[in-house]
C-alpha cells in the first residue's frame, strides 16, 4: 500500500480502491480508532430533568476537538451510520436491532464517552429498485450489507424517505417519547450524506472515484431540504449539517453551486467542509475559502465544522515526524482560532504501520480485525493530540494578538501562516500561543510565566526570554 493521493496538486496514481478502502472506512465509517474495545456502556455527561428527557452537557457539548483512540478529555465523534436500508428493511418493515447496538456500543463501534455525529444515508434497495438500475448506482466499500450491493441513487419516494428519518430522529432524541429503550445518550446531530459529489467517475484526479451518491445538485438539494424537515419535526432541538464538501476545488464548487443558489442556507444549521492531506499550503484546512465561498450565497452566520482533518499524506508515517507533529499542531490551531468551532480529525497515525488493518472492506470482517500493534502511548503525534483537546478542547472566545498568513489563488490550496499570536480563554484560564521566527512577545504577556511546547512539556522562565519558532508555544502567565 505505497500509493499516495496528492489533493494539493491533483495528482492522483494508481490503485484507487486501497483508497476507497482506506478513506472509506477511516472517515465516512468514523468509528474511530480502538472504538471496538470500548465498554458498552456511554458515559458521556448528559442532563436528565427528571421527566425523562436528555440532553447533552453543554460544556462537553461544545468542546472543540473529536476523540481519538477513547482520549476521556474529548467527546465528539462522526459516524454512526443512519442507513435506511438497515432499519426500513422492507417498505413498512423496521428492524432497530442493528442501529440500536451502534447506539449502545454493543458492537464495538461507538467509543465510551461519545457524543455522536451521525451521518444519514438515504438508500433503501427495496425503494431504489423502483426508480433506479445499473452498476453505475452500486456502493462501493461500507455500505455493503452482507453481500448486498446497496444502490446509492436520489430517493425514488422521497415521502417515504422523509418518513423513515423522522422514526430514526424520534427514537434517538433523548425527549422521552418513543425513545431507544435504555438511550444513554441523545444523538442530537445529523449529517444529511457524505461528499455528494464524489460518485465515481474518476474525471478530475480529486479523488472522484470514490463513491458516496449518484445524483444532481438538484436532488441532492431535495434529499437536504426533506432530511431538514424531517430531523426538526422530530426534533425541533437537533441540528443538521449538510454534507462535508470534499474541497475546494473546482469540480466540487460546480456540484454544490446549484445547491447552495437553490437555497440550502435555510436547511441546515452548520456549515462543513473536509480537509484531506493538510499540508504547509492549507493550514488553515480550507477555511478562510469556505468562509468566502458562503458568504457569496449569502451565508454568513453559520458554525463551520471541519468534520474530516488530516495531515500529510494518508498513508504511511512521515519521514519527518517532527515536521508533521508541528504542521498538526499549527493548522488545528490556526483554524481554530479563524473560526472552524469543531475539528474531527482522521487518527492516521494510531495506524502507521498496520496496513493490514484495513485490508478488507466487508463490513464483518473489519468489525473482527485485530487490535493495533502501535504504541500510542510512546507516539510523539498522539502526546501532541492529547496536549490539544487539553489546552484548547474548551474554550470560550479566541482573540488574534497578531497573525500574518498568506492566502493562495490555487484552488487545492488555502492559507499558510507565518505568525500568530492567539489568546484562547476558558472561563478564568487564558493560555497564549504563539509562533512565527520575526515575532516578539506580546507587550501583555510579562513577568514569570510557563511555557510548554505541543507535546506538554513545561518551562517556568521570565516573559523577556521566551523564544518563539516556526512550532507553536503555549504561554500561561504565572498566578
Amino acid at each position: 500500500m505505497s500509493e499516495e493521493i496528492d489533493l494539493g496538486t491533483n495528482n492522483k496514481k494508481n490503485k484507487w480502491w486501497i483508497w476507497v478502502i482506506v478513506i472509506v472506512i477511516i472517515a465516512v465509517v468514523g468509528y474511530f480508532a480502538y472504538g471496538f474495545f470500548a465498554p458498552k456502556e456511554n458515559n458521556a455527561p448528559v442532563v436528565k430533568d427528571g421527566s425523562g428527557v436528555i440532553a447533552l452537557d453543554p460544556v462537553a457539548e461544545a468542546s472543540h476537538i473529536s476523540k481519538v483512540a477513547g482520549e476521556e478529555d474529548a467527546y465528539w465523534m462522526r459516524g454512526n451510520d443512519t442507513v435506511w436500508n438497515d432499519i426500513e428493511t422492507k417498505e413498512g418493515k423496521y428492524d432497530w436491532d442493528f442501529k440500536d447496538q451502534m447506539v449502545k456500543g454493543d458492537m464495538g463501534m461507538t467509543a465510551d464517552g461519545v457524543y455522536n455525529l451521525s451521518i444519514i444515508w438515504p438508500y433503501a434497495n427495496w425503494d431504489q429498485e423502483s426508480c433506479h438500475s445499473g452498476s453505475k448506482y452500486e456502493a462501493t466499500g461500507h455500505l455493503q450489507r452482507d453481500g448486498e450491493n446497496l444502490l446509492m441513487g436520489a430517493p425514488c419516494d422521497m415521502e417515504a424517505y422523509g418518513a423513515f428519518l423522522e422514526k430514526v430522529v424520534e427514537r434517538y432524541d433523548g425527549d422521552g417519547v418513543d425513545d431507544m429503550p435504555g438511550l444513554e445518550v441523545p444523538i442530537k446531530y445529523w449529517e444529511v450524506l457524505n461528499e455528494p459529489s464524489m460518485q465515481g467517475r474518476s474525471e478530475g484526479g480529486a479523488g472522484e472515484d470514490l463513491k458516496f451518491f449518484v445524483g444532481t445538485s438538484a436532488e441532492y438539494l431535495e434529499i437536504l431540504k426533506t432530511s431538514y424537515t424531517a430531523i426538526k419535526k422530530a426534533d425541533p432541538t437537533a441540528k443538521v449539517l449538510h454534507a462535508g464538501m470534499a474541497g475546494m476545488q473546482e469540480q466540487f464548487k460546480e456540484f454544490w453551486n446549484p445547491v447552495f443558489k437553490g437555497g440550502a442556507g435555510d436547511y441546515f444549521d452548520i456549515a462543513n467542509i473536509h480537509s484531506i492531506n493538510t499540508d504547509e499550503r492549507r493550514e488553515d484546512m480550507y477555511l478562510l475559502k469556505f468562509k468566502d465561498y458562503l458568504s457569496g450565497y449569502g451565508i454568513t452566520d453559520k458554525p463551520i465544522w471541519i468534520t474530516e482533518a488530516q495531515f500529510g499524506n494518508l498513508q504511511g508515517e512521515p519521514d519527518d515526524i517532527e515536521a508533521f507533529n508541528s504542521l498538526m499542531a499549527k493548522s488545528t490551531i490556526f483554524s481554530l482560532a479563524l473560526g472552524a468551532e469543531k475539528i474531527f480529525l482522521i487518527e492516521n497515525w494510531t495506524m502507521w504501520g498496520e496496513e493490514d488493518a484495513y485490508s478488507s472492506a466487508d463490513k464483518d470482517k473489519e468489525k473482527k480485525r485485530p487490535l493495533s500493534n502501535v504504541d500510542l502511548d510512546s507516539s510523539t503525534t498522539h502526546k501532541l493530540y492529547k496536549f490539544l483537546v487539553k489546552k484548547l478542547g474548551s474554550f470560550d472566545k479566541v482573540e488574534a494578538i497578531n497573525e500574518e498568513y498568506r492566502e493562495s489563488e490555487h484552488d487545492s490550496d488555502g492559507a499558510t501562516s507565518s505568525a500568530g499570536q492567539y489568546k484562547f480563554t476558558d472561563g478564568s484560564d487564558v493560555v497564549y500561543v504563539l509562533w512565527g521566527k520575526s515575532s516578539s512577545v506580546p507587550s501583555e504577556i510579562s513577568g514569570s510565566v510557563t511555557v510548554t511546547d505541543i507535546y506538554g512539556e513545561e518551562e517556568t522562565k521570565d516573559a523577556s526570554t521566551i523564544n518563539i519558532t516556526d512550532t507553536p508555544i503555549f504561554v500561561e502567565v504565572t498566578k
